[in-house]
């Protein structure tokens, strides 16, 4: 495994990681929000300069060295973990999603559940850190913020990493962004792939 410092870093410009574009977080609103919170994320994005500042000993990993000859980041076809330290307030939005479609309400608009924690106990020692990516529960698009005194890491296995492109050009969706699916110790049998992305289902 490896770990990324990740503290002080912008998540929406990072030039070393990227949590966007159909990646899935494993965060749990809760009524009270904990001082650490970590929760696991399926398909992280890890910038080249990740590679090139020596974060990962590339010759170890023949999966890391073929995936650099092509253009593009890698991506983690697997779990990470985020970790936040001296979490002091946050807030998520979430839209669900029905079939690939987002769940309407009667005048049309898009369903969005929010929450919030401590936007009171904000001050400038704090730094935000913001996920706009998928959940898994409940299913949906969602906007996360959380605003921490502390330090923050990422953590994930080198063996999991492919190229960018390869994991969002894979006809075989259900492996790539929905391959969590099958680790049944995260997600129960309330979900399946016709669930999440009927499109690509014959």
């Amino acid at each position: 495994m490896v770990r990324l410092d990740l503290t002080g870093v912008d998540f929406v410009d990072s030039e070393l990681v990227d949590f966007y574009d159909s990646k899935t977080i494993f965060f749990e609103p809760t009524n009270k929000l904990p001082e650490t919170v970590t929760f696991k994320i399926w398909g992280a994005d890890i910038e080249r300069t990740a590679v090139q500042d020596e974060f990962i000993e590339v010759l170890d990993y023949p999966n890391i060295s073929e995936a650099l000859k092509k253009n593009g980041r890698l991506t983690v076809k697997g779990f990470s973990t985020l970790t936040f330290e001296e979490v002091v307030a946050g807030e998520i939005k979430i839209s669900p999603y029905d079939k690939g479609e987002f769940v309407k309400l009667k005048n049309g608009t898009t369903q969005t559940f929010k929450r919030e924690w401590n936007l009171d106990q904000i001050d400038r020692q704090c730094f935000c850190y913001h996920l706009n990516a998928s959940i898994y529960f409940p299913y949906g698009a969602c906007d996360l913020k959380l605003y921490t005194k502390g330090r923050v890491s990422f953590e994930f296995d080198p063996k999991n990493c492919i190229n960018y492109l390869d994991y969002i050009g894979d006809k075989d969706r259900g492996e790539t962004f929905w391959g969590y699916l099958k680790n049944k110790d995260i997600c129960t049998s309330s979900l399946s792939y016709p669930d999440v992305d009927p499109r690509h289902v014959s």
